[in-house]
């Protein structure tokens, strides 16, 4: 049975877990958060890494960027062998069997940066997530994230064996990795699809005010949000 939030992602779910009343407001009343500097800082880099693995630009424009250029130029060479996809809209239904975006039976999405498939190792895959902002105080949140983009990868291509996820941290010249496989991505696996469960058959959206997580949410900024800590 599905509740009021019927899909899930990882930045929903995060939502939800912080507090349920904050996703109520933005995935089942639609009140969308406007956006900020941030944000667009990070659009604007994400199409700069995207446009430079396709070729449509000829130079990496910042410094931060160039400090992966080695990186960067070696996803460039593949794109061109056919063996990257970029910006990849990855969906799957409660069977984590591959559907499509706004397919009827969706219940998951993921967003991958980079997605790194060559034909002469089938076996082997690798996924590359692009990080602008802060990289202190994030770590276990983005590993959590590598374990999802694992466990799709390896629902999605029943051939691959195993899979390496990647965080770049753009603006600390920093790379984290993870490695997969079929056996030690299982648990993780159950264990995120276990919270996606109690996410999308939720019903009620109590809130979970404090002083810190009311003070910078929009909803309690704005006076959206009854329940906010005064």
């Amino acid at each position: 049975m599905s509740g009021k939030i019927p899909q899930w992602s990882y930045s929903r779910l995060t939502t939800y877990e912080g507090c349920p009343k904050k996703a109520y407001y933005s995935s089942v009343k639609k009140i969308r958060e406007p956006g900020n500097k941030y944000m667009e800082r990070g659009k604007e880099v994400h199409k700069n890494c995207e446009d430079y693995i396709r070729g449509h630009i000829e130079e990496l424009p910042t410094t931060q960027l160039k400090d992966f250029q080695m990186g960067f130029d070696e996803l460039r060479r593949m794109y061109l062998e056919g063996s990257v996809i970029c910006e990849g809209d990855w969906a799957f239904d409660k069977e984590w069997s591959t559907t499509g975006w706004f397919d009827p039976d969706t219940w998951g999405r993921a967003k991958v940066d980079a997605f790194v498939h060559d034909a002469s190792q089938p076996t082997q895959a690798r996924v590359i997530d692009f990080k602008t902002g802060k990289y202190e105080g994030n770590q276990e949140s983005h590993r959590e994230q590598c374990e999802l983009y694992g466990a799709v990868v390896l629902a999605r291509y029943p051939e691959v064996e195993t899979i390496v996820t990647e965080m770049w941290y753009l603006d600390h010249n920093k790379i984290e990795r993870y490695m997969y496989n079929r056996d030690s991505i299982k648990a993780r696996k159950e264990k995120i699809n276990d919270r996606a469960i109690i996410m999308t058959t939720a019903e009620e959206f109590p809130a979970n005010p404090s002083s810190f997580k009311c003070k910078w949410c929009y909803y309690g900024k704005e006076k959206i949000c009854a329940d906010r800590y005064d």
